[in-house]
């Protein structure tokens, strides 16, 4: 009988970079679960506590193989409990902190069974800094095509008290997310410190979750207005791949959108602050020319972006399509997006051939550098 310690976020707080970089990790103290190579364990969690596992976002295009993955998640679950022996078993996963109140009290009552001290531990993320992520996160995941950050702000107290009251206050541990006070502003490093955990620097993963302003713009342009190219939704590792194809400053909302927000949220962030014990208070500063106020930021026509896509697509660039408009924008990204996938499954037949370099069928356009 040992300890385990549950990782629950919050979103947009570095996880996946602790994810990635414990994968796999055991030494004579800790052990990291083993339910994937991403490292993330929300669908585990999730699948196996939750009273409606079909309603995960991940169930959702096959619920009629949750009964399957429920099984399975529950044998990886024991064989890592087992495999722990006396050590630190180390779960993480951001949607833990979604699940209702009587399926965390399951959660708890499964893991007292089987461990003397149980934790649960997060990073807070101040509301402005989240708000300005989660956008431009739901923006290349195809999920944001209208410009509302209100519908961005994560309630604190929904969130975490209800961990406080199930597993117990002394049991909930509470970091601030604030780069700055990390070593080398780096939040893998933190977290290590934090719970006396020695990871190896090659195994450090760092993921840079900030895109830039002009693809932020391109993919809000595509999710709006690409069903009108024909378009099916983004997932967010292709989203994430077409975004970093532009240059450029790097995307910020302005002030002037977050703090209404702050604002009509002002005692939940309140709650949160005495519960933590620190402010959440951030320079936000005050609107520079190319943040995004309001929608038309996003869809106003912009030569630089649609000269960086032409260029992108050379021949393949519809001669038509101009760029003037956002909908001319959704369908460059749309061709772009296209020749993407083409290029893809040409690599994969070549690499099942054994061939090393890209051949394409006769009269077929040269791959392109994208």
């Amino acid at each position: 009988m040992a300890r385990c310690i549950i990782h629950i976020g919050m979103h947009k707080t570095g996880s996946t970079s602790i994810q990635q970089s414990l994968v796999k990790f055991s030494d004579d103290r800790f052990l990291y679960g083993g339910f994937g190579e991403l490292g993330n364990h929300s669908l585990t969690i999730y699948t196996l506590f939750s009273s409606n596992p079909e309603r995960h976002h991940l169930h959702r295009n096959a619920p009629d193989r949750v009964a399957a993955y429920k099984a399975a998640a529950l044998k990886n679950l024991q064989r890592s409990i087992a495999a722990a022996r006396g050590r630190t078993l180390l779960l993480s996963g951001e949607d833990i902190s979604a699940l209702p109140e009587g399926d965390l009290k399951k959660l708890r009552n499964y893991m007292e069974k089987r461990f003397e001290n149980l934790t649960v531990i997060a990073y807070v993320r101040p509301p402005g800094g989240f708000i300005s992520s989660s956008f431009q996160q739901r923006v290349q995941g195809g999920a944001m095509n209208v410009f509302d950050p209100q519908r961005l702000y994560q309630g604190y107290r929904a969130r975490f008290e209800k961990f406080d009251r199930v597993f117990g206050r002394d049991h909930v541990e509470l970091w601030k997310f604030d780069p700055k006070t990390f070593p080398g502003g780096d939040v893998v490093l933190d977290f290590a410190r934090k719970l006396s955990l020695t990871i190896p620097p090659r195994r450090i993963i760092r993921t840079n979750e900030s895109l830039p302003a002009q693809g932020v713009a391109a993919l809000y342009s595509y999710n709006k207005f690409g069903e009108y190219a024909g378009a099916n939704i983004l997932d967010g590792a292709e989203g994430a791949a077409l975004a970093r194809l532009f240059s450029g400053e790097k995307f910020r909302l302005s002030p002037d959108a977050i703090r209404p927000v702050l604002a009509d949220n002002r005692p939940d962030i309140t709650w949160m602050e005495e519960r933590l014990g620190q402010s959440l208070d951030e320079s936000l500063g005050e609107h520079r020319e190319n943040d995004v106020r309001t929608e038309h930021d996003l869809l106003r026509p912009n030569p630089a972006l649609a000269a960086t896509l032409r260029k992108k697509l050379g021949k393949a660039a519809p001669p038509e399509v101009t760029g003037a408009t956002p909908q001319d924008i959704a369908r460059l990204i749309h061709t772009l997006r296209t020749r993407r996938r083409y290029l893809d499954v040409i690599w994969w037949i070549n690499r099942v051939r054994g061939e090393k370099e890209l051949t394409l069928p006769a009269g077929k356009a040269p791959p392109l550098a994208l």
